[in-house]
């Protein structure tokens, strides 16, 4: 305990995440409230009841136990009997290259559609607030991406107009702006786990994935989990406590969002493509935020094979624990969503009674406005992207993990030229050593790790 309070420990977030396993924080939470007004953020390191707030916080996690299990080998006990490890099918040549062509164009259309109205997510209902700002400029529902006509009287009314949009230098995410995909997290860890694999094989550790951040990645590049965990690797730990120590955020979306690669190097083969998601989302997420990330690439290694969405959702999720929070929510989402027909927004409803008390970028909540997107898509890209973004909460990261899915399960060639021209065959990231890249040369080395890897 010592050791802990040496560090800045994030109560707020501790708490969610107790309240998401089904503990009882109220009192807890009562007295940080009560301190939160008493106590001025400088001094609260120096202050006792906030230190006693802390160590009870942390006992607290220490104590909290769900039978969700995150080791591997514990994982792949708990899926579901019936299941497909891998399709027998072998793709041609030409067919894999345009569904791994859709996987890239598609991670690449969704992020930047839902980037400019990531930060609706300050709100607790974001969704609605998306909703009136796009009503408002008439963009509603949406068919393009976001424009400025959107933003600008948004960000005016919330005092937080860009200085360098009013200065004139215009936003790369913004539909007046694009001419090329500006740097994301949600692309930047793609192209890491490419770069990964190509160098490394499908045979990897999670502190390997996390020596390879500090080679590639700038500290200021990553956020929540991935900074604790970045920051945990380096001051010496491992596996499994880089994810654990210290971090209220290990069941958020972050590892769901640096999965598709390894969906993409794993055609037809779900368990595969699982097992290298979990080897890097184990590095800083636990339980549901490791599962997310074997849904994504499960769901994509089907994608190649499946052409229904509802039954690629459910490929997906026979790589995870069939008792779990992640597996009870996506079924429920599916129920609702196919009983809903075309009504999106009623799904969105259904989610959030359900979900509405979860952190806006906790895994569950968000892969399950994914897995409503994909099938309210009906097999329309643009549909797809738009609808997931829609559903507001993390909008970057399900609009290109919407994309990612339904780009390859139809192809690069099937998705509207208006979703990919305006990037210039262009993505920047801030990954040292690589600054701008092709995304064609992102598609020709993904064939490539493919034919090492085997098809």
């Amino acid at each position: 305990m010592k050791i802990a309070l040496e560090f800045e420990i994030d109560v707020r977030n501790s708490l969610y995440l107790l309240e998401e396993q089904g503990a009882d924080v109220s009192a807890l939470k009562a007295r940080l409230e009560a301190l939160e007004k008493k106590v001025a953020r400088p001094r609260r390191g120096s202050s006792v009841g906030w230190q006693r707030l802390a160590a009870d916080t942390l006992r607290a996690v220490d104590a909290k136990r769900t039978p969700e299990p995150s080791e591997l080998r514990a994982i792949l006990r708990s899926r579901p009997r019936q299941r497909v490890d891998r399709y027998t099918c072998r793709l041609p040549r030409a067919v894999l290259a345009d569904k791994v062509s859709g996987g890239w164009h598609g991670r690449v259309a969704g992020c930047i559609l839902g980037k400019p109205v990531e930060c609706l997510m300050k709100h607790h209902d974001s969704r609605a607030q998306l909703k009136r700002i796009l009503q408002e400029s008439g963009e509603y529902p949406i068919s393009d991406f976001i424009s400025r006509a959107t933003m600008v009287p948004y960000w005016k009314r919330e005092g937080t107009l860009p200085q360098w949009f009013a200065a004139g230098r215009g936003n790369d995410s913004l539909r007046e702006y694009i001419r090329f995909a500006p740097a994301d997290d949600d692309l930047n860890y793609t192209v890491l786990a490419l770069d990964f694999l190509s160098a490394r094989g499908a045979r990897f550790t999670p502190d390997q994935v996390l020596d390879n951040w500090h080679g590639r990645l700038p500290f200021h590049a990553v956020a929540t989990a991935e900074k604790l965990a970045y920051r945990n690797r380096a001051m010496g730990l491992a596996y499994p406590a880089t994810a654990t120590f210290l971090n209220p955020y290990c069941e958020w979306i972050g590892a769901q969002i640096r999965a598709d690669a390894y969906g993409y190097a794993a055609p037809g083969r779900p368990q595969e493509a699982a097992a290298m998601a979990w080897a890097d989302a184990a590095a800083s997420h636990v339980k549901n935020g490791i599962y997310g990330a074997l849904w994504v690439a499960a769901a994509i290694a089907a994608a190649y094979v499946e052409t229904d969405p509802h039954t690629i959702v459910l490929r997906g999720l026979e790589q995870v624990p069939h008792k779990c929070r992640f597996t009870e929510h996506m079924l429920a989402t599916l129920a609702a969503a196919r009983s809903n027909a075309d009504d999106f927004e009623k799904t969105f409803e259904d989610i959030e009674s359900r979900l509405g008390h979860y952190h806006c970028v906790h895994a569950v909540n968000n892969a399950c406005v994914v897995a409503a997107a994909l099938v309210h898509g009906r097999r329309d890209f643009g549909r797809t992207i738009s609808i997931a973004v829609m559903g507001g909460l993390d909008t970057d990261c399900n609009g290109a993990t919407a994309g990612s899915i339904a780009g390859v399960m139809l192809g690069g060639r099937a998705i509207p030229a208006r979703w990919k021209r305006p990037f210039r065959n262009t993505l920047h990231t801030s990954i040292v050593g690589r600054g701008e890249v092709k995304i064609t040369a992102l598609v020709r080395q993904t064939l490539e790790l493919i034919g090492r890897l085997g098809r």
